[in-house]
């Protein structure tokens, strides 16, 4: 195996990764928790905003915070997989 197969697994692992980060981010902007009018055991409803279509203000924001966060962690790992390979590739200059 050569620096140069290595270094282009780690290209290819990378734009997996930034894709996948992509996929993520987009999911975080487009996500919509619809609101459920149900009541708790003492037959109370909790208070919620509900906005457009139904939707759950702040089960989307909570919703929208978690695929964010797993975007991210797809970039970062695009981003690691990419400075090996400039490191490698620097390193058999």
């Amino acid at each position: 195996m050569t620096i140069g197969s290595v270094v282009t697994g780690l290209n290819f692992l990378s734009a997996l990764a930034a894709f996948a980060a992509a996929f993520l981010w987009h999911r975080s902007a487009t996500v919509q928790i619809p609101h459920k009018e149900e009541a708790d055991e003492n037959g109370m409803y909790s208070a919620a905003i509900v906005v457009g279509d139904n939707t759950d203000f702040i089960s989307t924001a909570f919703a929208q915070s978690t695929w964010s966060r797993r975007g991210a962690y797809a970039a970062a790992v695009a981003a690691l997989f990419q400075g090996i390979a400039l490191l490698l590739q620097s390193a058999a200059a």
